[in-house]
């Protein structure tokens, strides 16, 4: 394990974000409605009211969290990104970088198989859906970013930390998204098989190895 110099943080991860957002039970709940009705009713036909009925909270609640439908629906991924998030935070120190986001995104694509395939074919059938990825994306970056950051005790900022953060999401959906529409070829394992084909290009343990530490700016 890296330990960060120069006066960085060397403690225990601290990631209170992560625990109100795990905490947040009506936000979670309204995604996950949203996506249920875009499902079984059309993307079209569902209303803001609908959601919250099915919720039991107010319009005014809903408000409080989104903006409209299509950023409702495009939250319920957040909600799966914790479960890789703590799988990295929790996981034994001995225990390979490229191991645990391979093992974590493949448990949570394989336990959620359905919403992950809903979700994948409204993003490609809705046109309002599909800016909403790369809104996904960045905020599923940022907290990606700050448990490898943690993990290998580099600053969340540290370009190899984002870019590898980047990597991670963009190889995650990228197999997903594949894996679906070839239907599933060898069920569980043939998506494991390519995530980790996905994250063979790239060596891990060079980066475990490097000097853990914050570059200074230049004067």
């Amino acid at each position: 394990m890296i330990t960060q110099t120069d006066g960085a943080r060397t403690g225990p991860p601290d990631a209170p974000g992560l625990r109100e957002r795990k905490k947040d039970a009506t936000r979670r709940a309204l995604a996950e409605a949203a996506l249920e009705l875009a499902f079984t009713q059309g993307y079209d036909s569902v209303t803001i009211a609908a959601i919250t009925e099915r919720v039991g909270v107010s319009r005014r609640t809903f408000s409080n969290y989104f903006s409209g439908k299509a950023e409702c629906i495009a939250a319920v991924s957040e909600g799966w990104l914790d479960d890789i998030i703590e799988a990295i935070r929790h996981a034994p120190e001995d225990q390979s970088l490229e191991v645990i986001l391979c093992d974590s995104l493949g448990h949570v694509a394989a336990g959620l198989p359905q919403r992950w395939e809903r979700l994948a074919l409204l993003f490609d059938a809705e046109p309002e859906l599909q800016p909403m990825v790369g809104v996904i994306d960045a905020v599923n970056i940022e907290q990606l970013a700050d448990a490898i950051g943690d993990r290998l005790g580099l600053a969340a900022d540290d370009i190899r930390v984002r870019m590898l953060a980047t990597y991670g999401i963009a190889a995650g959906r990228i197999v997903l998204e594949e894996w679906l529409l070839h239907g599933k070829p060898d069920g569980e394992q043939g998506f494991d098989a390519q995530l980790a084909l996905a994250f063979s290009i790239i060596n891990l343990k060079e980066l475990s190895a490097l000097p853990g530490r914050q570059s200074a700016p230049t004067a």
